[in-house]
């Protein structure tokens, strides 16, 4: 037997009790208790990347849920930090959770803070430097967003949900059906993640940057979805909360 064939058979019964005993007899006990580990230090990475998901359905409730995923969702990285990109997805078809419709989405919002908080540093926005632009370099400049920074668009009120669930926030308690938000999440100069609903043309805009176009076409695309969007307040806005923080303008370097 092929070592590679050896750690196919080990990493199968990890997660398999009967497959432990058949394929390691007197020895399976301790890969079950082995696995018993892995599985409850999954489940509490879980916990971890997913605080507001565990706030609404509950301890025992999210335990089962974590355990469950953790069996069929193995961590793809020795860094427990990344584990739970599937989750979501995972709670979206989980039985006992349909009738929670809003908790995958809120689980996408969780993932979306916890990958902020160890996103890549930026230095702040430097304004001054689009003084020294050429015409033609304007033509071309696309503002560029911090690596923390995502938008979330949901049909559920994902936004409000995850204030009403923070210590320093707070707040009622949104009803599941008041309608759909989109949402903003960065990370400020205190590497504090924020959330914030966004309108949608500011979710145009920023969708836009994330996507690499360049100002002019991400502009156009804001107006098209509001005729009256504030640009220059949204962009004081963006580089004082650190979501904007350099820009390109295509040209190699």
């Amino acid at each position: 037997m092929t070592l590679a064939t050896q750690l196919r058979k080990f990493a199968t019964a990890l997660h398999d009790a009967a497959e432990a005993k058949r394929q390691f007899g007197a020895t399976a006990q301790g890969i079950s208790a082995y696995a018993n580990n892995v599985l409850h230090n999954r489940a509490d990475a879980l916990a971890e990347a997913f605080p507001v998901v565990l706030q609404l359905v509950g301890e025992e409730f999210f335990g089962a849920m974590a355990r469950a995923a953790a069996r069929v969702q193995p961590s793809r990285s020795g860094d427990l930090n990344r584990y739970g990109e599937t989750f979501p997805a995972f709670i979206a078809d989980f039985p006992p959770a349909q009738s929670l419709p809003y908790l995958a989405d809120a689980a996408r919002l969780d993932w979306l803070c916890h990958q902020a908080y160890y996103a890549d540093d930026a230095e702040p926005f430097d304004a001054g430097r689009l003084a020294t632009l050429t015409p033609e370099q304007q033509s071309s400049l696309a503002f560029v967003l911090h690596p923390a920074v995502a938008v979330i668009r949901s049909p559920w009120p994902v936004a409000s949900l995850w204030c009403a669930h923070q210590p320093t926030e707070g707040g009622d308690f949104p009803s599941p059906d008041q309608g759909g938000e989109t949402a903003l999440v960065w990370r400020d100069l205190r590497r504090h993640v924020q959330v914030r609903r966004i309108l949608p043309a500011e979710a145009v805009f920023l969708e836009s940057c994330l996507a690499g176009l360049p100002f002019i076409e991400a502009l156009a695309r804001a107006l098209d979805a509001d005729e009256e969007f504030d640009l220059d307040l949204s962009l004081q806005r963006w580089i004082a909360d650190q979501v904007v923080t350099d820009y390109s303008t295509g040209e190699i370097s």
